[in-house]
């Protein structure tokens, strides 16, 4: 459900294919070693220049009744090299058809593994062509074959949660699928068989990582969940009767980006120095008990203060909500969110949104549209909306989309291994709620044993725009972190994250100015009290 940007863009391939003479045996055949002609020649298609083997590619049939209708050529540009894509659809159902790419680099870029890229929110598109999500994965992923899908829906909101089948593909069958399609094409391609593979997706990409692990153990010798949205129903039964009907039920409970900046200053001057620096950061996120009483208007509201109902509201986004809905693993309740979001841009976007009026934040139009859907009415009002009359189709929707089962043995048996991130700021997704489920997978599992396959990373002063005073996340490089623990058996514990000035990547040359530690959770990076500031050497992670 939930955006890895809350205005990403839609795209989509319309499909088609060309049945090949020796499809049968390709059938039988496409994800062996021995690739499965597209062309003539014993020679791989990839030992042809892209702009010579692209145009006319085609391979034999593929898995899942996946077609090909178009291929084309993007032409290199900045970090991302000149890739061939293959476009094509797998027709599930009457109301479901998924609609996917792969991208496939000249022969002499390609590393010999693939990655698969989540969407994010309600999906619908199709990442790989989407710049923003080309830039979070990190510059060494360009060297892989990398696919994606819309998950098997084109439409807008959640309307489509009504189909099962289309629920199924949304939930984990579309990855899965898509995988299995783009092997058979890579190996056609360039003659051989992938030596690894990898996902890597951020809110519903990231939840969609973590449900390939439970459900299809086998797909991915790694993953990387970004901020994963693992409850989106919890969040949605539970945020929407508290916090959201709170903010917008009166004009004086919702905060204005001016009154956002005013309490963000104020918090953070009261918690920035408990991790033994002032910098701005608010690194030790569970010290930070601060509550804006002395901002309290002592008469006209004005942006210089904040009206009782608007540090009520303060106080709901952090508070744990336990609205009695019991959903997928006899869940119930949400836990509040991280310290430290006010100073991002997530208090805007999923919290309150650009206006009252407009009720447009992230979080109140992903619950309404789940309302609407288990209520059956597209006029369904969230303010009104009750959530414990609608327990059965709440449930219905968790059971299939939740990444909250426990029992990942056999992902971890078969040598695949997790690596989750998450910005401490996140208002969006609550970081809390996927440290206790890693909790429920050690209590099932053993401490020990997910030490050895998982890890849970954390950044403070960062929200689920990936945004704000701490580092940026785009310079941890999480696939090459993860690629190494695979190929090298190297843990990501000693992983290094780094803000520049210019921050945006695309801007040309950049200075960086700030690196810290990227400690695993609960620890943050705490000042050794000596030692330049700027450099993640003068930092230790710590629990205290």
């Amino acid at each position: 459900m939930f955006p890895s940007h809350p205005f990403a863009g839609t795209a989509s391939g319309h499909p088609g294919v060309r049945a090949a003479t020796l499809g049968t045996l390709c059938t039988l055949t496409a994800l062996a070693l021995t690739a499965c002609g597209g062309s003539d020649s014993s020679a791989p298609v990839a030992s042809q220049p892209l702009a010579q083997a692209c145009p006319s590619y085609r391979t034999a049939t593929l898995p899942h009744g996946a077609t090909i209708t178009r291929t084309e050529l993007r032409a290199a540009e900045g970090l991302l090299p000149e890739v061939c894509i293959v476009r094509g659809e797998i027709v599930s159902s009457p109301q479901s058809t998924i609609h996917w790419a792969v991208e496939l680099p000249a022969g002499t870029v390609w590393n010999g593994k693939t990655l698969t890229v989540g969407g994010g929110a309600f999906d619908g598109f199709i990442p790989t062509d989407d710049p923003w999500y080309q830039h979070i994965i990190g510059a060494s992923a360009h060297t892989y074959v990398k696919m994606s899908s819309d998950s098997g829906h084109l439409a807008p909101g959640f309307a489509w949660g009504a189909s099962d089948v289309a629920l199924r593909n949304h939930a984990f069958d579309a990855n899965h699928f898509v995988l299995e399609v783009g092997t058979a094409i890579a190996a056609d391609f360039y003659g051989k068989r992938p030596a690894r593979r990898y996902h890597i997706g951020h809110s519903n990409g990231g939840r969609s990582a973590l449900a390939a692990t439970q459900n299809y153990p086998k797909d991915y010798d790694g993953v990387v969940a970004m901020e994963p949205a693992i409850s989106q129903q919890a969040h949605q039964t539970n945020l929407g009767p508290t916090v959201l009907r709170h903010i917008f039920s009166k004009p004086e409970n919702w905060l204005s980006p001016a009154k956002i900046a005013l309490y963000a200053k104020a918090e953070t001057q009261a918690c920035d120095g408990l991790d033994g620096l002032k910098d701005g950061i608010i690194g030790n996120v569970a010290a930070c008990t601060y509550v804006p009483t002395e901002l309290l208007c002592k008469g006209a509201d004005n942006d210089s203060c904040l009206t009782a109902g608007q540090i009520e509201s303060v106080r709901l986004i952090y508070a744990s909500k336990d609205v009695p809905v019991t959903l997928s693993q006899g869940a119930r309740g949400y836990p509040g969110f991280g310290r430290g979001g006010a100073a991002t841009s997530d208090w805007e976007a999923y919290v309150f949104g650009p206006s009252f009026e407009a009720r447009d934040s992230f979080n109140y139009m992903a619950v309404s549209a789940a309302a609407r859907l288990v209520e059956g009415n597209p006029a369904a009002d969230l303010l009104q909306h009750d959530p414990t009359r609608y327990q059965a189709p709440y449930l219905r929707l968790a059971n299939m989309i939740d990444a909250t089962n426990p029992d990942i043995s056999a992902f971890a048996d078969n040598g695949g291994k997790l690596l989750i991130w998450y910005g401490m700021g996140d208002a969006c997704v609550s970081v809390y709620r996927t440290a206790e489920y890693l909790d429920s997978v050690r209590q099932r599992l053993g401490a020990s044993k997910v030490q050895g396959f998982a890890r849970m990373l954390t950044s403070p002063s960062n929200g689920h725009n990936l945004d704000g005073p701490g580092t940026d996340p785009v310079s941890i490089d999480l696939l090459a972190a993860m690629d190494a623990w695979v190929e090298r058996g190297t843990a990501p514990d000693r992983l290094v994250a780094t803000r520049y000035e210019p921050a945006d990547p695309r801007a040309g040359q950049q200075t960086p100015v700030l690196q810290r530690p990227v400690c695993e959770y609960p620890k943050f990076p705490r000042y050794d009290g000596k030692g330049d500031p700027a450099k993640a050497e003068s930092f230790s992670c710590s629990a205290v």
